[in-house]
Formats: structure tokens, C-alpha cells, sequence
């Protein structure tokens, strides 16, 4: 199964982009989290370039095979993430490195990426950062919710275009209990170029603004591509993740 990555504001960088890796003892602390992940894939092909007419299958009652077949498939996986935050940049961006202890298949050494808090991520190019990773990312810029940003119903809006893709997501902080928040997004991801492939996201975020950490992320993201005749593909992916230890906050 192949898919795209989804949470991602903005293209990977070159490595050079990347400020020099950071060693592991230098680190500003650590945040682990739990996750579980899962993604479900159903397509849609055309095996034929044309349909094919004039033929009655074995037992069908009338009417041809039009050449489309379905496929579908699943993988699932959990574990823990951990964190380990190098430094803030002078433009508000965050070094870190991020690796994945999955129990099946979801396995990655350290990636060194700087998070941005318009949700933008650049990651080390040749390294492997999985889609439930980017979650994760995407929320850990300590400017992440930014009160100078906020209208009088606590709505913020982050509008991107990006390679060939236009990214509009909507922020919504439910409720706040002394810094302790609940933020809605809805993201919408849309292929502007040729063909159609647009990705519908929407998320539940547990914020801890005085540490400026997520505390729990809920994610539920719907994938769709269309190639017209040739068939269409529709991919759900599912991700939670939950903070279990923030050695961060003792610094």
C-alpha cells in the first residue's frame, strides 16, 4: 500500500535547509508519547483502457463487465514517540529530533526536523518521518496558539499554498481551564495542479499552553483521489497520541 503523507503544511527541504544535528546530550528534554495508528485504503481501477461491451459474464442476468476492479487494504500499528527538543531558533522555529517505537511495523531512528507554528514542518529528507510522526509535529512550536492571533471567538485560520497544493485549516479553542485547552481544526488539503486529490482532516487537540505542549491528539483524516476513468482511491486514516512523560517541563 501507498500513500501520501497527510498533516504536512509544506514540502520536505533539502537537508541543507537543516541547521547543523544537534548530539543527543545536548538536548532540552524529552517528550514521550503513546500512539495507536491506523489507515484503511479502497480503490477503485480501470484494468482495461476501454469498456469492454457486448459480453455477459457467467452469472450475471444481463449487461457486460465495464474493465473496474476494487482493492482494498488496512495496516495498524502502536507504540511510543519520543522527542528529544534540541533548541528554538531565532525565527520562532523548533529543532527536534523525533523517532518512532512502533510493535509491528513503524520503526524509525532519529530525524532531525524544525517545527514552525504556522504547522509548517521541514524534515531531514533522508530519513523516514511517518504520517502519524508529521501529527505530532505539527503542534510543538511553542507558538503554536498564539493569542495575538486569535478573533473574538477564539478562532484562528493558517492559509498556505504550497507547491501544488492549497492548505486551509481553521483553529477553534473549545474551552480553556487556566491553560489547559481543547482546539478544534478542520484541514483541508487540496491538489491544485492536474488530476484531483484532496485531503479532509479533522482534529481534536488536548493544549497545554503554559507548556506549550500537546497533551492529546486525536486525528481523523479522509484522502480522496479521482484519475476519471482510469479510477479513484479513498484513504481514511486514524491517529491518536497521548503525552506520558515531559522531562521538558522539569527544566
Amino acid at each position: 500500500m501507498t500513500y501520501k503523507c497527510i498533516g504536512v503544511a509544506t514540502a520536505m527541504l533539502a537537508a541543507a535547509l537543516l541547521p547543523a544535528a544537534a548530539s543527543a546530550d545536548a538536548t532540552m528534554g524529552t517528550l514521550v508519547y503513546n500512539f495507536t495508528y491506523s489507515v484503511a485504503q479502497n480503490v477503485t481501477a480501470r484494468d482495461a483502457a476501454n469498456n469492454v461491451e457486448g459480453v455477459t459474464p457467467l452469472g450475471t442476468l444481463s449487461g457486460g463487465s465495464n474493465g473496474m476492479s476494487h482493492y482494498g487494504g488496512s495496516l495498524t500499528d502502536r507504540g511510543t514517540m519520543t522527542v528529544n527538543v534540541v533548541k528554538r531558533q531565532p525565527d520562532g522555529g523548533l529543532v527536534v529530533m523525533i523517532s518512532e517505537q512502533g510493535e509491528n511495523i513503524h520503526r524509525t531512528p532519529p530525524a532531525e526536523c524544525v517545527v514552525y507554528g504556522n504547522t509548517n514542518v521541514i524534515c531531514d529528507p533522508n530519513k523516514t518521518v511517518y504520517t502519524e510522526e508529521y501529527t505530532l509535529l505539527r503542534f510543538l512550536a511553542g507558538n503554536f496558539v498564539d493569542p495575538a492571533q486569535l478573533d473574538s471567538n477564539k478562532h484562528w485560520q493558517i492559509v498556505q499554498d504550497v507547491n501544488n497544493d492549497h492548505m486551509t485549516a481553521n483553529y477553534v479553542i473549545d474551552s480553556n481551564n487556566n491553560g489547559n485547552m481543547q482546539i478544534a481544526e478542520v484541514r483541508t488539503i487540496k491538489q491544485t495542479g492536474g488530476g484531483r486529490l484532496e485531503t479532509d482532516v479533522n482534529t481534536k487537540i488536548g493544549y497545554d499552553f503554559n507548556r506549550t505542549v500537546p497533551l492529546s491528539i486525536d486525528e481523523y483524516a479522509q484522502q480522496y483521489s479521482d484519475a476519471g476513468i482510469k479510477g479513484s482511491q479513498r484513504t481514511i486514516y486514524q491517529t491518536t497520541l497521548s503525552l506520558v512523560s515531559d522531562s521538558v517541563a522539569k527544566q
